[in-house]
């Protein structure tokens, strides 16, 4: 009984002391250990070089503890200012048991910070980063002086939505087609239907970097200006068809060209070159270029017809009279028909009105005398109008305009109007 009870006690001392090492092992690794290193901090800091007054540094009886004075110039003492987030770093981020600081240091950025960018953007981290942020600022200046300058709606893309893998700093070179990132856009493009026509590639010409939406297609070949502006495309592009649409007025206003009665324009046999007389902006209110017969005056505001009658347009007559034999014969004041005026109306009348007429006389009755008499006062029948003169009204013989007249004065005159207005030029005595 002795020996077991014996057997016994040395059985649970064992189990004693193995629970008790298991528990110290335990708070080895749960605590840190004496005259060890906080693995957060990294590796052991080699002190080969360090002075060997250890109080410098460290306080009390831990040997983690660093003094609450301490105080390390860092330019001073190694040539190397620490700035910016270098600043605030724990020392053992780069004084580690890894090797030699000025190693890395000698490397630049690349000697401590791993190249996320696997090379792509080169070695000099600096032209992106600066010490006082990992993340770069102002970066997207950068890219405009790549083959794709970002611009509208594509400076506020996040970057892996064109780069993928761009959230782990890798860039690579992308496809710079418009099509290549918006494949999805120009599926679902139904007004008009981008596949079906073929509009597959350079979406610049009708797309901004702003939006997808409100495109603006230029439209070469064909200046979209005026009442064309604001349709629809499927209104000269039926059926989505785009290849082959004429571009001539004819093919898409058939029906307005038939329909036009003011002048009627199939019975006219008026060619179908319609911007001779149509603009862009309506169909309505065209105006003919009537080149070889001006319109002016009165002109303007006749309607067609006046001068076209029964929508006759070929062979029209030019002169006046042609138009306007009525108000020949119906004029009194003179009578132009007894008097037997020409009928080069012109010669008198403008294009403004039929009244008013201003006759070029053969001789002055602007001024003096004449200037307010009425044509009857001196053309006192309708036929005496021709071959007029002075001495008709103001008679004189030769005799009396001798003692009148110093001789050599008249000498070699005939007595005309002419001669009167050598020395009467206003008609007066």
């Amino acid at each position: 009984m002795q020996r077991t009870g014996h057997r016994w006690l040395v059985i649970v001392s064992l189990g004693l002391l193995l629970i008790a090492c298991v528990t110290r092992m335990s708070d080895v690794q749960n605590d840190t250990p004496r005259q060890g290193w906080w693995e957060q901090r990294g590796p052991v800091v080699p002190h080969g070089t360090f002075p060997s007054d250890c109080s410098l540094c460290h306080a009390g009886n831990e040997w983690h503890e660093i003094r609450a004075d301490f105080e390390f110039d860092h330019a001073t003492e190694t040539g190397v200012e620490l700035v910016g987030a270098h600043a605030a770093a724990e020392c053992l981020r780069c004084h580690n048991d890894k090797g030699p600081v000025a190693t890395f240091f000698a490397r630049g950025c690349s000697g401590c910070h791993e190249d996320v960018h696997r090379g792509g953007f080169g070695r000099e981290c600096s032209a992106c980063h600066t010490e006082d942020d990992w993340r770069p600022d102002e970066r997207i200046t950068d890219h405009q002086v790549t083959r794709f300058p970002l611009v509208g709606a594509h400076a506020a893309a996040a970057c892996w939505s064109c780069h993928p893998g761009a959230e782990t700093g890798v860039f690579i070179g992308v496809d710079t087609s418009c099509e290549a990132c918006h494949a999805d856009d120009l599926a679902r493009a139904t007004d008009p239907d981008h596949l079906a026509a073929g509009f597959v590639s350079g979406c610049d010409r009708c797309h901004i970097p702003t939006a997808w939406t409100g495109a603006a297609f230029k439209h070469p070949g064909f200046p979209l200006g005026g009442g064309h502006a604001g349709l629809d495309c499927s209104e000269c592009h039926a059926g989505g068809v785009f290849t082959g649409t004429p571009s001539d007025c004819y093919s898409c206003h058939t029906s307005d060209y038939a329909a036009t009665t003011s002048p009627n324009h199939t019975s006219a046999g008026f060619p179908t070159t319609c911007e001779t007389c149509h603009t862009t902006s309506s169909w309505l209110g065209a105006s003919f270029n009537h080149s070889t017969w001006p319109l002016t005056g009165a002109h303007l505001a006749a309607d067609c017809a006046d001068c076209h009658a029964g929508n006759v347009y070929a062979g029209t007559p030019m002169d006046c009279f042609s138009c306007h034999a009525t108000e020949y014969n119906n004029t009194t004041d003179p009578n132009h028909t007894s008097a037997g005026f020409p009928t080069t109306c012109e010669s008198c009348h403008t294009t403004s009105r039929w009244e008013g007429a201003m006759f070029n006389h053969m001789f002055p009755i602007t001024s003096g005398a004449h200037k307010n008499f009425d044509c009857s006062d001196c053309h006192t029948t309708p036929s005496n109008f021709m071959l007029f003169s002075c001495i008709d009204c103001h008679e004189h013989n030769e005799s009396d305009m001798a003692d009148k007249h110093d001789e050599d004065e008249i000498t070699g005159y005939v007595w005309a109007s002419s001669a009167c207005y050598m020395c009467h030029p206003d008609g007066r005595h």
